[in-house]
């Protein structure tokens, strides 16, 4: 494109393009000759000297014109560099977003995404990661989120971004929520999978680590990123100070003298550093190598957190205890990784009924 004369560019042999500059945008239109285009650019001028409106109507115009011309695929690429890039989540929310920009669906006017359009960008999702699930579509609670993802981008485009759009995530009918999961180490589970993970490469910190888990209740990145300078041990008990958790607020967990002692079996442990170097991945395959061995079905790292969470109840502590200990927010929450085996409350109750048995046969009305 080459400048012809103040507001007036030659675009080929046959248009020419005139533009003027209206407050922070610039307004554009292109025409066949040059007469046309320099009649547009005096006018558009003269408008705005004698309307005060008129700079205002122009400048609506063009955002308008602009914000139709963004697709779906650039409003997540926005969202993206300035939304998700501030959450504790963002790498697996990346992932998220890198997977819907691969729909064929994205390259539509963001404007006019409809809610047949998030039906279909929420049924193409698969598995994508090798083994037995991949190619397979995903499970309804992960679809949903996927939905919340792209409702809170058409949310912030409205409230943040200010673009006039509706969101149509709010018409369709979200996929349900997945029941929580209930899975605690059963039978000899436990003795199994502690067998196996002394097997692997790296059993010396993956045993301890497993171990620790169960004894905190903390979550797999809480534990990954914890230093020595944040653990205090005596012989007995101890306590460690986990940073920036989920919530978003520090929290310090009392150890007892089972979780002292797994960290006292990590290989030359020092005073600085993290406590369990390696990775999230090595944890994973570490993990599948022993559930693989040891013949156990349907077992996550995250379980062993339910598995902690439940046995805090078992031993006694209450609702306010176990929180403190776990992080959770609300007792909703609490509730939800607290599997309590039926067996064990029907030992306990029995437990009870025995004690107060024995005390109305030693009470003073029935010695009379």
């Amino acid at each position: 494109m080459t400048r012809i004369e103040k507001g007036i560019y030659k675009r080929g042999p046959y248009s020419f393009q005139a533009k003027v500059r209206v407050g922070s945008i610039t307004v554009t239109a292109t025409f066949d000759t040059l007469a046309e285009a320099r009649a547009y650019r005096d006018k558009t001028k003269a408008d705005i000297a004698l309307d005060p409106n008129a700079k205002l109507v122009l400048e609506a115009r063009v955002k308008k014109r602009e914000a139709e011309a963004l697709t779906l695929d650039q409003a997540l690429q926005r969202y993206e560099t300035e939304i998700t890039a501030t959450k504790k989540s963002a790498v697996k929310e990346k992932s998220r977003i890198a997977k819907l920009r691969r729909s064929k669906h994205v390259h539509k006017s963001f404007y006019r995404v409809s809610p047949e359009d998030i039906l279909a960008i929420l049924a193409e999702i698969r598995h994508e990661q090798a083994g037995p699930k991949q190619g397979l579509p995903v499970s309804d609670t992960t679809k949903r989120l996927y939905a919340m993802l792209l409702s809170h981008l058409f949310n912030i485009a409205r409230k943040r971004w200010r673009l006039r759009i509706d969101n149509p995530v709010r018409l369709i009918e979200l996929p349900k929520p997945g029941a929580s999961r209930t899975r605690r180490l059963e039978g000899d589970e436990e003795n199994r999978l502690f067998r196996e993970l002394a097997k692997g490469k790296q059993a010396a910190i993956m045993v301890p680590l497993f171990r620790f888990a169960i004894e905190t209740a903390a979550r797999l990145g809480e534990l990954l990123k914890l230093d020595w300078s944040d653990i205090k041990t005596s012989e007995q008990q101890g306590t460690m100070l986990l940073r920036d958790t989920k919530n978003g607020e520090d929290r310090i967990v009392p150890l007892t003298q089972d979780a002292v002692m797994h960290l006292r079996a990590l290989p030359s442990p020092i005073k600085s550093g993290r406590v369990f170097p390696v990775q999230e991945k090595n944890v994973r395959d570490a993990r599948n190598f022993a559930l693989a061995r040891a013949g156990i079905k349907d077992f996550r790292f995250h379980d062993l957190r339910h598995e902690a969470t439940s046995r805090f109840f078992e031993l006694g502590l209450d609702s306010m205890e176990a929180s403190a200990i776990t992080g959770h927010k609300t007792l909703s929450m609490l509730k939800r990784y607290t599997h309590l085996r039926p067996d064990d409350l029907a030992k306990k109750m029995n437990k009870y009924i025995e004690m107060r048995y024995e005390a109305t046969k030693t009470s003073p009305s029935q010695n009379q």
